[in-house]
């Protein structure tokens, strides 16, 4: 299905676009997880105007989400796995309950995904046989070994997706357990995936190129390529892979005063824009992005 616009999390921000998005009449879809925002961690908010004795992060979260369904949104609790642009024009979005969504407009509302590795060498083989996306880097690996770093169906997508070209994929868990869907493990089964518990502890090459990734019970694992795909997809990851625009430095996507992205009918909103992180700045964002989109489509149709 088609909507107007597709806003990728579940927080603040993203809530805060649904809930203009859907008043205006606008068909709006939010993808993301409530409760994986940082807002509905929070015990007590207390600095969010018209809460006087504070509001838990539970509570403020299940007020937004009923308010923005009471508009009209659509709320679908499934994890953001790829995003790309749409061959019938506009963009598309899909999840790990494999289902596709399209849209004219995106806001990125995501939040920060910060996803350290700790493994050593990671940042020295970056462009070297290091990557974080299959789409983009799949190719070069054609009949060679590479090696899948991440537990959760984010990374069982960038390995499926290294398939047409790989000879071989090995998907490490990296000291957690695997957290995959049924469907993403049977599918890896099916390619003869290797599926390994166990920690990565350095990238080994030659200082020109990736050989492979020393593991914590001291095998290596051989490997000319090794894509980091740790967590859940983020709002950085969406942009890197869509050529927006992300000051790396401070890990934060580039906006103008109405949250536009250097792509057009792509908007940012929230805690991947930068600091400061606070709820209120996240709706008042939220709100712009979907300001400037109403007016974006009502242009268009008048």
């Amino acid at each position: 299905m088609k909507y107007n616009v597709i806003i990728l999390g579940a927080g603040p921000a993203g809530l805060s676009a649904a809930v203009y998005m859907a008043r205006a009449n606008i068909s709006t879809l939010v993808l993301g997880l409530p409760d994986g925002s940082r807002a509905s961690w929070a015990h007590n908010i207390e600095n969010y105007l018209g809460f006087p004795d504070g509001v838990s992060g539970k509570e403020f979260k299940e007020r937004s989400v009923a308010q923005a369904k009471k508009f009209g949104a659509v709320i679908v609790e499934e994890e953001v796995i790829a995003s790309n642009y749409s061959e019938n024009g506009g963009f598309y979005v899909e999840t790990s309950k494999e289902n596709r969504y399209e849209a004219d407009f995106l806001i990125l509302a995501l939040g920060l995904s910060v996803k350290p590795s700790g493994v050593k060498n990671e940042v020295e083989y970056i462009g070297k046989g290091v990557s974080y996306c299959s789409t983009c880097d799949g190719f070069f690996y054609k009949d060679r070994p590479v090696v899948v770093i991440g537990n959760k169906d984010l990374a069982a997508k960038e390995a499926l997706d290294l398939v047409p070209f790989a000879s071989k994929i090995t998907v490490v868990s990296h000291e957690k357990k695997f957290e995959m869907s049924e469907n993403f493990l049977n599918k890896l089964k099916l390619n003869n995936a290797d599926l390994v518990t166990g920690k990565a502890l350095e990238i080994v090459g030659d200082n020109e190129k990736v050989n492979g990734v020393l593991m914590d019970n001291n095998e290596i694992i051989a490997a000319d390529g090794v894509f980091f795909a740790l967590g859940n997809m983020g709002s950085l990851d969406i942009a890197r892979f869509l050529g927006i625009e992300i000051n790396e430095k401070s890990k934060a996507v580039l906006v103008d005063k109405s949250m536009r992205t250097n792509i057009p009918g792509i908007y940012a909103a929230g805690d991947c824009t930068g600091e400061p992180y606070q709820v209120s700045t996240a709706v008042g964002e939220g709100a712009i992005a979907a300001l400037e989109i109403i007016h974006e489509i009502r242009n268009k149709k008048g």
